[in-house]
């Protein structure tokens, strides 16, 4: 087939236009194109009255050839080309097939009577040969259509299936991690309860034995247990005055401490209200040394003293 096409392909139309001028056409060239004639259904020629035509062509292919195929050479090719091979009656094979076996229509007479016709034949033949092999081959490509149908049906519900089986697999992983954290969360609170179980009897024998500061130490214990919740927070402020608060001055410092306090805030975590370095890290008693050293009391002068001995690095500030 791809053959037959390709010699179509390769007819020069300037062949065809000299073939429209022939005047005598020969039997050869006159039944080809009354067998192009029937591969196109087109309707029957009205026979040519003229004696000399009809001595040539007594039922009038040629003149029917030389009107409606040879005037354009171009669509006539493409017509050959874009034919519909895939509904080729039966009727019309079984009338054109006995005519291609006919002593006018071989290959060695057509050849002779014209070039160009060649590959009409050969385009023919094609024609005739791929009905038969799809009348074989027809009846299992609808059945190969078919089976990839039902092919398709079942790749699509175990797509599915398998989409549902991931997501089920997803969610058991999911419920499985949730699972061992919670586990991991129960055995971390046991533990704790545990050790807070054996914290507490220490702190009742060590209460006990200092009956007198019980009531001392259990106010204690209260309020340290309630500023522990705060250290993270507190913290916080204060690591950051000292590592970043030394090379401003005393507003920029507070509102650089206002900033990271709300900051905190945001995230949840707890901290002193209106806490600062200075009642995180600093001393009284240290502060007064201070004092007495010449240091100035004012709160820049203090937080000064509190960066330079607090500092790991080598400390950073505005010493006024």
């Amino acid at each position: 087939m791809d053959e037959a096409v390709k010699k179509v392909k390769s007819i020069n139309v300037n062949d065809f236009y000299e073939l429209k001028g022939v005047g005598s056409p020969g039997p050869s060239i006159v039944k080809m194109f009354e067998v192009v004639a029937y591969m196109f259904k087109a309707p029957k020629p009205k026979k040519p009255t003229d004696d000399k035509k009809k001595a040539n062509d007594p039922d009038g292919y040629f003149e029917y050839a030389k009107k409606e195929l040879l005037s354009n050479p171009k669509k006539f090719l493409n017509d050959l080309i874009e034919y519909d091979k895939d509904n080729i009656p039966d009727t019309l094979v079984a009338k054109v097939k006995p005519m291609m076996e006919l002593e006018a229509l071989t290959e060695a007479k057509i050849k002779s009577a014209s070039g160009a016709l060649v590959a009409v034949r050969i385009w023919v033949n094609a024609m005739v040969t791929y009905h038969e092999v799809l009348k074989v081959v027809g009846p299992k490509r609808a059945i190969a259509a078919e089976m990839t149908a039902k092919l398709e049906v079942v790749m699509k519900n175990l797509g599915e299936k398998r989409a549902i089986v991931k997501a089920i697999n997803e969610k058991l992983d999911k419920l499985a991690k949730e699972q061992k954290a919670l586990e991991d969360k129960a055995k971390a609170l046991n533990e704790e309860v545990e050790e807070t179980g054996k914290k507490l009897v220490r702190a009742e024998k060590m209460i006990g034995g200092l009956a007198g500061e019980k009531e001392r130490w259990t106010r204690i214990v209260g309020e340290l247990t309630i500023q522990a919740e705060y250290v993270t927070g507190d913290s916080l402020v204060a690591s950051g005055a000292i590592s970043y608060n030394g090379g401003f001055t005393a507003v920029y410092r507070e509102a650089l401490e206002e900033e990271w306090r709300k900051n905190i805030k945001e995230q949840g975590v707890k901290f002193t209200e209106i806490i600062t370095m200075s009642k995180v890290l600093g001393d009284d008693v240290t502060n007064r040394m201070w004092g007495i050293a010449g240091l100035p009391s004012d709160k820049l002068s203090i937080e000064n003293g509190i960066i330079m001995f607090k500092s790991r690095r080598w400390p950073l500030m505005i010493d006024p």
